[in-house]
């Protein structure tokens, strides 16, 4: 077991999330939430209560069901600061949904395995995992809670997510059926004994085969939003990651990444600071598409926008969240007909190869969480990134390692 304090918080942290209550049932469309305040919880504000309750939903949200007077307790309207009692009913009424909940059944993965105790899937890309935000029916919890119901499963035991991974990122996810499994399955990533390997597309030629990124990782103060990361030697959290050369592509490289620790965009940040950050990653990287003039001889500026999804100031999480839907909503089907090999059109003639941030979780290697059995499982690159490299190839950009 890991002795190092950062690592032993981040594990109890984790032990602690894995108790909180989660949605009963994603599938369904949930009007009301009923708490029961027990010893433990006795004494703590109701704002606090409802947010380790619901640690899905943001401080802003919770914090505009209380103004709205969509909070209760024992049947009356309860401020956030009002102090709880054991044995008090704590009922949190829900808005309609923003989002078209016919999408959940219409939401695509791909089941790479299933027995009684746990679940892998391959998420495409342009989709969250978890109800989070704008997004509280359409992610893929939703839509394998829905599958899970359709079969015939305890909808009280509908599986839950043990790792997750960005909204942009294709590939691997994995879940436990039950909460033990879960449990079992998230300490063996805490302690790192899981195998991720994951596929990015990233600028420029790495030269180095094979090389081992260790930077420790910390927030950007200085960032645009706060989840953004960055290398921070004085405050950062130990953070490494190992990287092998697949492919040498013209002016790209294919690289296989393995995480040796689990930072937020540790990937993402390890790459650019070494020169090469991923294609289309619009935080840290220098594009936010691929296009077919990139592929020239003399390609122009890599395509930038100040925010794909046009913040402005004034907007409300409302006029956020709307936003934010309708951009992915646009991305998804352009990325859909990327995959049916349909051309995406761009100004002057040119055309869409990728649009989204060039990251794939392709590999897990662990142990089976009843057997022991050792799994390896690996999902295909998707076709928007796979239809990237062909483009690559075709535009004779291919170097292998032995070349």
């Amino acid at each position: 077991m890991t002795q190092d304090p950062a690592e032993l918080k981040h594990i109890i942290a984790r032990k602690k999330r894995m108790q909180k209550d989660k949605p009963a049932d994603l599938s369904q469309i949930e009007t009301r939430r009923v708490f029961r305040v027990e010893l433990p919880q006795a004494g703590l504000r109701a704002d606090k209560f409802l947010h380790q309750r619901n640690p899905w939903q943001s401080r802003t949200q919770l914090a505009a069901a209380f103004e709205e007077e969509r909070v209760l307790r024992n049947n009356h309207p309860c401020p956030p600061g009002r102090k709880l009692q054991a044995g008090d009913e704590v009922v949190l009424l829900l808005p309609p949904p923003h989002e078209d909940v016919t999408e959940m059944q219409r939401i695509p993965f791909d089941v790479v395995l299933e027995d009684d105790v746990m679940l892998v899937v391959s998420k495409p890309p342009h989709l969250i995992v978890h109800p989070t935000g704008g997004y509280r029916y359409t992610t893929l919890l939703n839509a394998v809670h829905l599958r899970y119901r359709q079969q015939g499963g305890d909808p009280r035991h509908a599986p839950s997510l043990v790792n997750r991974i960005d909204k942009e990122t294709s590939g691997l996810v994995l879940l436990g059926k039950t909460g033990k499994i879960s449990g079992i399955l998230g300490s063996a990533l805490a302690e790192k004994d899981v195998v991720k390997d994951y596929l990015a597309l990233v600028e420029g030629i790495v030269a180095a085969d094979h090389q081992t990124i260790d930077l420790p990782l910390g927030a950007d103060s200085d960032g645009e939003i706060g989840m953004l990361r960055r290398v921070d030697h004085e405050k950062g959290q130990p953070a490494c990651t190992e990287v092998w050369v697949v492919v040498r592509l013209g002016r790209f490289s294919l690289v296989r990444c393995r995480l040796h620790t689990g930072r937020q965009h540790q990937i993402r940040v390890h790459m650019k600071a070494i020169g090469h950050p991923l294609v289309c990653d619009h935080h840290y990287g220098l594009r936010d598409e691929l296009r077919g003039c990139d592929l020239g001889d003399a390609p122009p500026a890599p395509t930038r926008l100040a925010s794909p999804y046009g913040y402005q100031d004034g907007d409300s999480d409302a006029d956020v969240a709307e936003r934010i839907r309708a951009v992915d909503t646009a991305k998804r089907h352009e990325y859909e007909a990327l995959c049916r090999g349909e051309p995406v059109p761009r100004p002057d003639g040119d055309r869409l190869l990728l649009g989204r941030c060039a990251l794939h979780s392709h590999y897990l290697k662990l142990a089976h969480p009843v057997s022991g059995a050792v799994l390896e499982l690996t999902a295909p690159l998707p076709r928007d990134m796979a239809g990237a490299l062909e483009a690559l190839r075709a535009a004779g950009m291919n170097r292998s390692l032995s070349s």
